[in-house]
């Protein structure tokens, strides 16, 4: 006997069927699989499921019957129900052995969230349907709302990771094969290891974003220049360049070509650009034409970690909180060892009434594209005022994205010693001094193994492993074939989009 669930017995035709504590039956007391056939039509064309009440799995068989080739996440009221139910029912026992499906129980906390994103990929699996057991949710309604809003939460997040790969998904590609290009011209000219002196280490990181309050807090680091190490993020580059600042580097991981905006005659030989190797490859070009030293990072795109796997020295792993390039820029400070670390400019708000300081390349924009009817004023404030705004803890006036930036960072912050934004350590850096150097990669013997691994990729409509590598590629694939109701791509299809894709920018390098 366990919580939701008082004892096992045997329907009538011989198999196990569990009790609810109430009394009432999980299943038909006749001929569960039977009754059970309804609920595996219930498919809505989707190739994931989740199932809110494991039972005694008939159900669930069926809908493996009627869509082999889906994956199932089954959910229990507590690990104690599920526990119980693996031992006593030998129809939920056998299904926890098919690869393709997932049980979780609901009690531990944060659990259906992580499962969800390790298991479901959009990309891969298309729609997704939420079904459940008629009879759990009648004996346990509380917990089937709260379940369902969780669940819920949990897609809500897929689907705004998903869209965004949806969009980016081929430029990131695109961006990955031209980085590459640019590294091997890098190798070919020997450019010499970047080197941060300890004398250089002893310096106060200065990470710039370029938040309104720049425009006031600029003026410390003007005044005490030789303090600092200034580590400006892309967007506030060209406000420094017009202050007459010196950027020592300038971190970059934006893949579109407005990008490049920011580093027109911005930056000097002496900058050294932290570039995501997915990040617009115009602004690499621009640092070789200036002769300035580039370190490529890799903010975790899984075709970059498959790269990585051919360089002497791995590129270097920055955190970016999905998207927050001061994220990226703080940790780039920390992991060249710096013990302080200052952050300028991190409003995540609109405060002094407008998005950026002054300087910034929508200056540049807004004031070439202004009227007498609509000037760069008007242009801004169509741009803070095109979503609703709510005031933050400092009173700026704040997006929901721009909420979503100060949580992620946030919560960076929130792993080290961070006050106010500021970093203060006496520990020093774990991490190697090698990572700074330029990689020695391995052209040939990268371009062999992606070759190798979409051939396996495209034989297989599962999802393996490998496949992750190409999920970004996939993403936009599925996005374009769902706006054509007409046509309904196959997984295999999509796939086979996407590795055709990859593979002619493979022999491009």
């Amino acid at each position: 006997m366990s919580g939701l669930y008082k004892e096992i017995v045997q329907s009538k035709n011989g198999l196990a069927l569990p009790i609810y504590a109430s009394g009432r039956a999980a299943h038909s007391k006749y001929d569960p699989e039977r009754e059970a056939q309804a609920f595996g039509q219930e498919t809505n064309g989707s190739s994931f499921f989740v199932v809110i009440g494991a039972a005694g799995g008939y159900h669930i068989k069926s809908l493996l019957k009627n869509n082999p080739n889906c994956a199932v996440l089954a959910i229990e009221k507590t690990q104690e129900d599920l526990d119980y139910l693996l031992q006593k029912i030998p129809c939920l026992a056998q299904l926890s052995k098919e690869p393709n499906i997932t049980f979780c129980a609901a009690d531990a906390q944060g659990l259906i969230e992580r499962t969800l994103e390790q298991k479901y990929f959009p990309a891969h699996y298309g729609a997704i349907s939420i079904l459940s057991l008629r009879s759990w949710v009648q004996e346990a309604p509380e917990n089937f709302e709260k379940i369902l809003a969780r669940t819920k939460n949990a897609l809500k997040e897929i689907s705004a990771d998903y869209s965004v790969q949806a969009r980016f998904g081929r430029l990131w590609t695109k961006n990955i094969f031209c980085n590459l290009r640019a590294l091997k011209k890098i190798q070919q000219s020997g450019q010499n290891p970047v080197e941060l002196t300890p004398s250089v280490l002893q310096k106060t990181a200065a990470v710039i974003a370029a938040g309104p309050s720049l425009d006031q807090s600029a003026k410390e680091i003007q005044q005490n220049r030789d303090k600092y190490f200034v580590i400006a993020t892309d967007t506030a580059l060209k406000i420094f360049g017009r202050k007459k600042i010196k950027v020592d580097a300038v971190v970059s991981i934006d893949a579109q070509y407005l990008s490049a905006e920011h580093f027109n005659a911005a930056a000097c030989k002496d900058t050294i650009f932290v570039l995501d190797l997915s990040a617009n490859p115009s602004i690499a070009n621009y640092a070789l034409d200036k002769g300035a030293k580039i370190i490529f990072s890799n903010s975790g795109h899984p075709l970059i970690n498959f790269a990585s796997g051919f360089c002497k020295n791995p590129f270097l792993r920055l955190e970016s909180g999905g998207g927050t390039v001061a994220i990226c820029a703080a940790d780039f400070a920390k992991k060249c060892g710096f013990k302080n670390i200052k952050i300028f400019g991190a409003d995540f708000g609109y405060s002094q009434g407008k998005p950026y300081a002054k300087g910034s390349y929508l200056d540049d924009l807004y004031q070439a594209a202004q009227t007498r009817a609509q000037n760069a004023e008007s242009a801004f404030v169509r741009l803070m005022f095109r979503t609703e705004l709510d005031k933050n803890g400092r009173g700026f006036l704040q997006s929901p994205t721009l909420l979503r930036y100060q949580e992620t960072m946030e919560a960076f912050l929130g792993k080290w010693e961070w006050k106010d934004f500021v970093y203060e350590s006496t520990i020093p850096s774990d991490c190697p001094k090698k990572a700074l150097e330029t990689n020695s990669f391995d052209f040939d013997a990268f371009k062999a193994a992606l070759a190798s691994t979409a051939q396996k990729l495209e034989k297989t409509d599962q999802l393996v492993p490998d496949e992750s590598l190409v999920l970004p590629e996939m993403a936009y694939w599925r996005s374009q074939a769902d706006k054509n109701a007409s046509k309904k791509n196959s997984i295999k299809e999509i796939k086979k989009l996407a590795l055709k894709s990859i593979l002619l920018y493979n022999e491009l390098i």
